[in-house]
């Protein structure tokens, strides 16, 4: 391992990612407030202390050598990460606990985040991490302490809690249904749907649930997650089955339209999955009662 007086200063390495950005001195020395000779100075120290030249000098300008392209990547990474750990340690300076919560994208986009502050305000000291994931858990011995996902209704899911049964609603914009309104299942005729590429069978599920029997046009591009089916809505592209926890709100505002007042039942729900040595720690337990009450107040989801 390296002396620690041999490896050259943050401030001449942050000096170098400059100069190295815009391949000229003096404009490394105005946005350092540095003037030029300086710069070049911290330049000069430290390809002197690497034995190494960092820069080729030309007449017309500089230009990175073969050892300074080699250099640069791995010094920005470094930096980087020291920002990221200052920055983190700072704004952990008033927090007590961090919780992490794993949840699908659409649940976090459509329902989680426009809630989270609520939590935040009535537990200060507990700061939540979100992330995102989707599909089945193989393993939840990770540093997740909350996991949420949408998956098949069945009883053998492990450290799983089923949150809520998940039922559709069919929703359009306001504008396409001006174009072309539906006041009878007929007139689904004349609309594109938008697929659903992980779970195909909820339109035949749908298909079933209202006795469709004409054909039914799809739009060319599928959607992964229910919220790019919400963002294809919005542009009319078409007809989306999205869950009513979700989009209820929306179409209170009148944001969206549900027409024929459609919801249907699919075959799946909302598990919150918390490993088991987890489960009674502080701060699962508070955020679990706090989802759990948000999700009952809002729509009796709860089972």
């Amino acid at each position: 391992m390296l002396d620690m007086k041999e490896l050259p200063s943050i401030r001449a390495l942050r000096t170098f990612l400059v100069v190295a950005n815009h391949l000229s001195f003096s404009k490394a020395a105005r946005e350092l407030s540095l003037t030029q000779g300086a710069v070049s100075k911290q330049i000069a120290q430290l390809e002197q202390q690497l034995g190494q030249p960092l820069f080729e000098r030309h007449l017309n300008g500089i230009q990175l050598s073969s050892i300074g392209l080699r250099y640069l990547p791995q010094i920005a990474e470094a930096l980087e990460a020291l920002q990221n750990a200052t920055a983190s340690l700072r704004q952990l300076d008033q927090v007590e606990e961090i919780i992490t919560v794993n949840v699908t994208p659409s649940f976090a986009s459509l329902w989680l985040i426009p809630k989270i502050n609520g939590f935040a305000k009535a537990f200060p000291h507990l700061q939540v991490q979100l992330k995102t994931g989707d599909g089945m858990v193989n393993d939840i011995s990770t540093d997740n302490d909350i996991i949420i996902r949408c998956l098949p209704l069945a009883k053998h899911y492990e450290n799983a809690t089923l949150l809520c049964y998940e039922s559709l609603r069919l929703v359009a914009s306001a504008n396409l249904l001006q174009l072309r309104p539906i006041r009878h299942i007929d007139d689904l005729a004349n609309h594109v749907f938008l697929p659903q590429v992980t779970r195909p069978q909820l339109w035949e599920q749908f298909r079933t649930h209202h006795d469709i029997a004409f054909p039914m046009d799809f739009y060319g591009v599928g959607f992964e997650h229910f919220y790019l089916s919400l963002e294809a809505v919005r542009n009319q592209l078409g007809l989306a089955l999205l869950p009513d926890f979700m989009v209820d709100d929306l179409i209170a505002e009148q944001l969206l339209f549900n027409p024929l007042n459609s919801a249907m039942t699919s075959h799946y729900g909302y598990y919150m999955i918390v490993p088991h040595y987890k489960r009674h720690a502080r701060k699962v337990c508070v955020f679990t009662q706090w989802l759990a009450d948000m999700m009952g107040n809002s729509q009796d989801h709860i089972s």
